[in-house]
This record gives structure tokens, sequence and C-alpha cells, in this order.
């Protein structure tokens, strides 16, 4: 049920009236220290769809800032369940590094650099290291 009321919230945190805002970016972040603190397993797909829906089909900043703040909140939670979801997040992600807002831009480099850390990226370089020249870019074979 997280996704259902997490995606009529996030509907309403960039509404014209600043009365159904406030309540809604007060739910939002209830629903997220909720999420966060609980111990109980929840289904991540549903979630990410949800937040996906969003990012990608509304272009406010209060909205985006509150989809990245719940995808951050997710990978530090969950982040090896994360790792699957990660190529569907990944264009949305790149689009927002452009964004005019700086709290935007800033909020994804974090969201983006908490994925380049998860285990399973990490992981994945370590098993397939390339070569390396002294200055970092790749050595040709």
């Amino acid at each position: 049920f997280h996704a259902e009321v997490l995606g009529a919230i996030l509907k309403c945190i960039s509404d014209g009236q600043v009365e159904i805002r406030k309540v809604a970016e007060r739910s939002n972040s209830d629903l997220l220290a909720l999420v966060r603190d609980t111990k109980r397993d929840f289904e991540l797909t549903v979630l990410i769809d949800c937040l996906t829906k969003e990012l990608t089909g509304k272009d406010d900043v209060l909205t985006k800032l509150a989809v990245l703040k719940w995808i951050n909140m997710l990978l530090e939670k969950r982040r090896r369940d994360m790792d699957e979801f990660v190529n569907s997040l990944m264009p949305a992600l790149l689009r927002l590094l452009s964004d005019q807002s700086d709290s935007v831009v800033l909020l994804t480099v974090q969201v983006l650099s908490r994925i380049s850390f998860s285990e399973a990226a990490l992981k994945a370089r370590m098993s397939s290291p390339q070569p390396v020249n002294k200055d970092g870019t790749q050595k040709d074979e």
C-alpha cells in the first residue's frame, strides 16, 4: 500500500494551494521516515514504478526533490535490492543532471554517487578490472 499512498502524496506536492502542498510535504516526510525506519520487508518494484512515473511525468522542482529523496533513502536502506532497478532509473537520473534547479542537480549527484558505490557495482568493477594508464584513462589492448 506504500506505493499507492506515495503516489497520491507526490501528486499533491506541487499543488497550487499552499495548504494542500504543506500537508503533502508533511505526509511525504512522515511516510518516508516510516518506510526508512520499518523493520518489515516491503515490495520495492511498485515503489520504484511509482517514483519513476512521477520523476518522468512531472516537471516541478518539489516533486523531483521528493522523488530523489525517496530513491536516495531506498538506496541506503536496501542497497542490494535496489541494484536491479538502477538501469531503469538511470535515464531519468542522467536527464536531471541538466535540470535548471541546482537543488535537483545536487541531489541527483548524491543519488548517482550512492549508486556508484553500491556493492554490486563495486563487485562488477572488481571482477573485470580494466587496465588503466597513470592518468586514469583506459589502456588500449
